[in-house]
């Protein structure tokens, strides 16, 4: 075995069909985070000229010139083969090395186990993958640990919908809430358009609106630009628009279709026994009429302020591995009542079937399925397509140099004083 840097073209082939890829372990993103002032580096080990292993491993500048190394979702290697392991481990300890580094950070794109949609551990937890986590501690890597929140550098639990059948017969095992939005999306005017380059500015100010609304963080306009340079061949960005007219035209034909309901409901009163179930009808279709002709008037309005229509949700998706993943997504409040988010990942879902992905990746969530956790709306919002609750292994670090003791003792000195 001999451990190499590798060039794009020989990375690219060996990704293209390794089923722990994903877009974090890409020349493209790795072009980007040259840009944003990391060097990436591009090594692996190749056995009678064959890549058999293989990673990404960012160099960040830390303290007194020294460096630490992160390979995120890396590295790319099989885990089992410990021999294969302990080597590419060895090499890319020396290497790290002669470039002043005193720390590899790795979270393998690697499942711990995949649960149920409400997190719950199937089979009695035969298929827990202890392997990996033994092997790595066998190398002498520490272990983060078991964490349930985003504590790392990445998220340890995501939401996944395996596309094991066709889209009418997985979108009937949606839950009830979840297809009823979907469908109400496009009877309220709401239409979804795939975005280029001129949309950015929208989504941006979608994604800040929802940030600021929500209190987390966002990326900046800047950033945006830069990954659409670099990354727009895996990214596809979806925009929720409200079209004016045919807002306008689906209330009128509610208001329309309700009105003739509620004369055949009159209709029918005046030529049977009014009883409780006809009384209810009625009531239930007079407050329909009143709300369609409060809905028609805001549709008017709306035409009249923004006759070219209005961008109201964005959808950032990314190509990864053999996942179609969301990356990122956002609403204006004022909109949400038109729940464009149902409406675009229902897109993302349908396109994942086109191109052939054998996932859709929802992203993170938390490990905590308790309804009064404050995160429980993300999983919420996820669990509704009825998909599984994938565990990953999570992430390890080994030291490198002897600034790692030093680094570490600043860093807890830094939090007592925080304190």
């Amino acid at each position: 075995m001999k451990f190499t840097t590798l060039t794009e073209e020989e990375f690219r082939k060996f990704i293209k069909d390794y089923p722990q890829s994903s877009f974090m372990q890409t020349i493209e993103l790795a072009n980007l985070k040259r840009e944003l002032g990391d060097i990436p580096h591009i090594v692996g080990v190749k056995k009678k000229n064959k890549v058999v292993a293989a990673t990404i491993i960012l160099e960040e500048k830390s303290i007194f010139g020294y460096k630490t190394f992160y390979a995120p979702r890396g590295y790319l290697v099989d885990y089992d083969d410990f021999e294969l392991l302990k080597f590419f481990s060895d090499e890319l300890i020396k290497y790290v090395q002669e470039r002043k580094g005193f720390r590899i950070t790795i979270d393998p794109n690697v499942i711990y186990r995949i649960r149920s949609s409400e997190g719950e551990i199937l089979d009695d937890d035969k298929d827990r993958n202890d392997t990996i986590m033994d092997n790595l501690k066998k190398l002498g890597y520490k272990y983060f640990g078991f964490n349930l929140y985003v504590e790392t550098y990445q998220v340890r639990w995501e939401y996944r919908l395996k596309l094991d059948e066709p889209y009418e017969e997985k979108k009937a095992k949606f839950s009830k809430s979840t297809r009823k939005n979907i469908d109400a999306c496009y009877k309220k005017g709401l239409k979804v358009r795939k975005g280029n380059i001129k949309d950015l500015d929208s989504m941006a100010e979608i994604f800040e609106s929802t940030g600021e609304r929500k209190d987390f963080h966002t990326r900046s306009l800047d950033y945006y630009k830069k990954m659409y340079h670099h990354m727009k061949d895996l990214m596809t960005i979806y925009i929720a628009y409200l079209d004016p007219d045919t807002y306008l035209e689906d209330t009128k034909s509610l208001l329309d279709n309700e009105l003739e309901n509620n004369k055949k409901i009159e209709e029918k009163m005046k030529t049977s026994i009014v009883g409780s179930k006809l009384t209810n009808q009625k009531e239930t279709s007079d407050k329909l009429i009143e709300k369609y002709r409060e809905e028609l008037e805001k549709a008017k309005k709306f035409k009249e302020e923004n006759p070219n229509g209005k961008d109201i949700g964005a959808l950032l998706s990314l190509k990864s591995g053999n996942e179609y993943l969301t990356l990122n997504s956002g609403m204006l409040s004022e909109y949400k009542s038109f729940t464009p988010k149902y409406a675009m990942y229902n897109e993302h879902i349908k396109d994942a079937y086109e191109m052939g992905f054998e996932w859709v990746d929802f992203y993170g969530i938390t490990g905590c399925f308790d309804k009064n956790d404050k995160y429980y709306g993300m999983y919420e919002f996820k669990k509704g397509f009825n998909g599984n609750v994938v565990e990953l292994v999570g992430q390890f670090e080994i030291k490198t140099g002897f600034m790692y003791n030093i680094y570490n003792i600043g860093k807890k000195i830094r939090h007592l004083i925080k304190k």
